[in-house]
């Protein structure tokens, strides 16, 4: 399925919307932020990691203790 670059546009602008608007909460939270930075990543036509929370966060550990989210994120209390 081909997308017209209007299209593509669109939903770049839609994706960085969301992620301005994002606080991470908890492990679902995290999911969608890396979720939503690989779908940008793939509209803007690279497959590369995204420098920033890609970069943080791409290897969550899925078994083990669970981290903090707020040592994932730099936030100490």
């Amino acid at each position: 399925m081909m997308l017209s670059k209007d299209v593509v546009n669109v939903l770049v602008d839609l994706i960085e919307n969301r992620i301005a608007i994002m606080h991470i909460g908890d492990r679902d939270d995290l999911r969608e932020m890396v979720a939503l930075q690989r779908a940008l990543s793939e509209l803007r036509g690279t497959h590369d990691m995204e420098p920033g929370i890609l970069k943080a966060f791409g290897d969550i550990p899925r078994r083990g203790r669970r981290r903090k989210i707020s040592s994932m994120i730099g936030e100490r209390d």
